[in-house]
């Protein structure tokens, strides 16, 4: 993958992914298309069709992306225009927890699915993220706030959702689930990295005045990294729950 980011998190994903010849594939919510890139590079002589779809086209520019890949706007939390039996595997990256409906998307993804087709679901588990510094209750205060205040787009908010994935599979006996947790560790605070990218998407709290963080406290978090990565005590760990379930 060439976002050197999500290379070893696509590796473990990679490694659970089996392709059929002249497969049709599906990402739903695929922002930029990245994964679908990555698919393509890692499995070039399987994919017949691959069809990346998300609320809005925003990311679809950022990406040159080529045959077979095709994007579309669609809104996932909706039935989804689709026929039955359309796709070998079906793949979703930090989707399911901005959906409200979570059943009806699964029921969806069953549907639409071949028999004997795969998806595979990977969502962060937001309220397991992990920061090292020396003020213990401001860093998890800022990282549980940005794990529980919903964003304005967001139909729903579950920060919950790596570990609850999969249930959602697994309790209607309609695929057989199996579920494994990747996780990113980071020891160095940079740009670039999940951890300085995620501290400066915690900055929306106080910018947006949600009321869950001031900006006294945010800058206060984000000195407390630096300071850990100046004495050589940063760390971030962040788990990857990935949920596969097979169409029976």
């Amino acid at each position: 993958m060439k976002n050197n980011k999500y290379s070893s998190l696509f590796k473990a994903i990679s490694e659970q992914t089996a392709l059929p010849d002249n497969a049709v594939i599906a990402d739903l919510g695929c922002r930029d298309a990245s994964f679908l890139l990555a698919f393509q590079e890692a499995f070039p002589d399987k994919i017949k069709s691959a069809i990346g779809v998300d609320i809005n086209d925003k990311d679809f520019k950022r990406v040159k992306y080529k045959k077979p890949i095709k994007l579309k706007v669609m809104n996932c939390a909706q039935k989804l225009e689709f026929e039955d039996n359309t796709f070998d595997f079906v793949f979703t990256k930090d989707m399911f927890e901005c959906v409200s409906d979570k059943d009806f998307l699964v029921s969806e993804i069953y549907r639409i699915l071949k028999p004997g087709g795969a998806v595979i679901c990977v969502n962060c588990d937001w309220d397991s993220v992990v920061y090292n510094g020396e003020n213990k209750e401001l860093i998890s205060k800022a990282v549980h706030a940005y794990a529980v205040t919903k964003q304005p787009w967001m139909d729903d908010l579950d920060s919950w959702i790596g570990r609850r994935m999969y249930g959602f599979f697994n309790q209607n006996k309609l695929f057989e689930s199996t579920v494994s947790v990747h996780n990113v560790v980071e020891t160095e605070y940079k740009e670039g990295t999940f951890g300085y990218d995620l501290s400066c998407d915690i900055a929306w709290l106080y910018k947006e005045n949600t009321g869950a963080l001031s900006e006294e406290e945010y800058n206060e978090f984000i000195e407390n990294l630096k300071t850990a990565q100046a004495n050589g005590q940063y760390i971030f760990s962040k788990p990857y729950y990935i949920c596969k379930a097979v169409k029976l």
